[in-house]
């Protein structure tokens, strides 16, 4: 291998760019080579901004459970409310069964019952 073969070899290689790194915690580029990325991430404002995510995070967390546990509540008053309303739906139609008229038509709550069927439906 002479001079002229080395010459041509380095001719042949050409620079490529490495590109840039995308911080998702800064919303800003960086080289994309390991002592960019590290100076990076060992900083003060990306150290703040990946604490500043994990706080909302567990904020968002925190906001989605309460709100499941507040659904959860109302549907357990829902049903105890509907379980309530069946068993007097069901004592007024025993009565009216035996022959006790003095049961009101509108007496028992029936609206409440279908209420809670069809707000099942729309749960699931």
């Amino acid at each position: 291998m002479g001079i002229m073969t080395f010459f041509f070899i380095g001719l042949f290689q050409y620079w490529v760019s490495q590109g840039n790194k995308w911080c998702d915690f800064c919303k800003i580029f960086i080289s994309n080579n390991p002592f960019s990325i590290r100076t990076h991430e060992l900083g003060k404002r990306h150290k703040d901004n990946v604490t500043k995510r994990l706080s909302t995070m567990q904020k968002e967390s925190d906001a989605k459970d309460k709100e499941q546990q507040q659904a959860a509540r109302a549907l357990q008053q829902i049903e105890a409310k509907a379980k309530k309303s069946y068993q007097k739906d069901l004592e007024n139609s025993q009565r009216n069964v035996d022959g006790d008229s003095s049961a009101a038509p509108g007496d028992g709550c029936v609206w409440f019952s279908c209420f809670y069927i069809s707000m099942i439906q729309y749960i699931l």
